[in-house]
């Protein structure tokens, strides 16, 4: 009896406004002894979600950056391959069309012909330009990724959740 006593004094330590921003926070209100202490927390859990609103906005302006990049990869592949004279699909992504690529590569550079086998090695040193921009773009990516979900357990950390 004495601990619900405790506890209900604890809780009226705090005001009613206090006790629903908490308790719509998800809070459990009888943790909190004071006033002063429940503003506290309140305090700190609005600035941990404003700062994932920020990252979240920041990681989403970042993605898109990332997504050009990619899109700007992916342009690039298709216009070395119509050099090519290959037919590439308007759904078919950087690693088929890279693919393709390569296999026309290998017919030209098995040719009996000098200058198939020179236009082999140019393309083929384009390729590798390809290969390596989109290999950073995968890099990248994968980076921010890695960020975003490191933010989240450090987030969910902060908030003791």
């Amino acid at each position: 009896m004495a601990g619900i006593n405790a506890i209900s004094q604890k809780q009226s330590n705090i005001s009613s406004s206090t006790k629903v921003k908490l308790e719509s926070l998800g809070i459990n209100i009888s943790s909190i002894s004071s006033e002063s202490e429940a503003q506290a927390l309140i305090d700190k859990l609005k600035a941990a979600k404003q700062g994932l609103v920020n990252q979240q906005q920041e990681t989403q302006a970042g993605a898109t950056v990332e997504s050009t990049s990619e899109t700007e990869t992916l342009a690039e592949a298709k216009s070395l391959a119509e050099t090519m004279g290959l037919v590439v699909a308007t759904d078919a992504s950087v690693e088929d069309i890279i693919s393709q690529i390569s296999a026309r590569i290998q017919e030209l550079a098995t040719s009996t012909n000098q200058s198939d086998r020179q236009l082999a090695q140019a393309y083929q040193a384009q390729l590798n330009a390809i290969s390596t921009q989109y290999q950073s773009v995968q890099t990248s990516q994968t980076g921010l990724y890695s960020a975003m979900d490191m933010m989240s357990i450090n987030n969910r950390y902060s908030l003791n959740l």
